[in-house]
């Protein structure tokens, strides 16, 4: 299934699918936290894992092996319910991380952590409006941006630079997702080719485009 999740973000994006993220997984935690150095989270169920020099990078995503079973015998491609999302969610994220360094690297471009979780929670919900809207799942589509960033958590072993991070990239791409439903469903080949230029954007300009989008619904 992840394989298919990779080509749908290529899809959305326009990205060449030079490696399959199918020949990067980890599912092993022993071998994770190996590779990792030790510097992974306990209980950690995805995670990607970044050994850079200066001749190479090496990627592996670490899945949860009990989890991604779940999410595949679920079928949420088929028949997508809320009891789902949470660890689909995790599944697509860990496929964007992936999908969106393999990218920055091919293309030379330099990319911030920020960056990197700010793409992933967009990413998560692009990906499950257009499952939702492919399903037909009309109450899924309606619901689905106060499913996934009201009432947020993280984790309490996060430092205070992690916890800000991923406060800070919940908050810009719930920001930036607000209009993205209605946007998709009645234009939803404008609305693409808007997500491919963002895409592409660096994390400043991200930042910046979000902020202007702000400035520009409210007046």
């Amino acid at each position: 299934m992840i394989d298919i999740l990779q080509q749908q973000l290529s899809n959305i994006y326009g990205l060449d699918r030079d490696y399959d993220v199918r020949d990067f997984l980890v599912t092993d935690p022993v071998l994770a936290q190996s590779l990792a150095q030790g510097e992974m989270l306990g209980g950690t169920r995805e995670s990607l894992l970044i050994a850079e020099d200066s001749d190479a990078l090496s990627l592996s995503l670490f899945l949860d092996e009990d989890m991604l079973q779940r999410v595949e015998s679920g079928r949420p491609l088929d028949r997508l319910r809320t009891c789902m999302l949470d660890e689909l969610w995790q599944v697509i994220e860990g496929v964007s991380h992936f999908s969106c360094v393999a990218w920055k690297a091919a293309s030379d471009r330099t990319l911030s952590l920020f960056e990197l979780e700010l793409q992933g929670e967009i990413d998560k919900f692009v990906t499950t409006m257009l499952i939702a809207m492919q399903q037909a799942n009309r109450r899924l589509s309606r619901n689905l941006h106060g499913l996934l960033f009201d009432n947020v958590s993280f984790r309490d072993d996060l430092n205070d630079e992690q916890a800000g991070r991923y406060y800070d990239a919940n908050d810009y791409a719930a920001r930036y997702c607000y209009s993205l439903r209605q946007q998709l469903q009645q234009d939803a080949r404008g609305t693409l080719d808007r997500l491919r230029a963002f895409y592409r954007l660096q994390s400043g300009d991200k930042v910046s485009h979000i902020r202007s989008q702000i400035f520009c619904s409210i007046r």
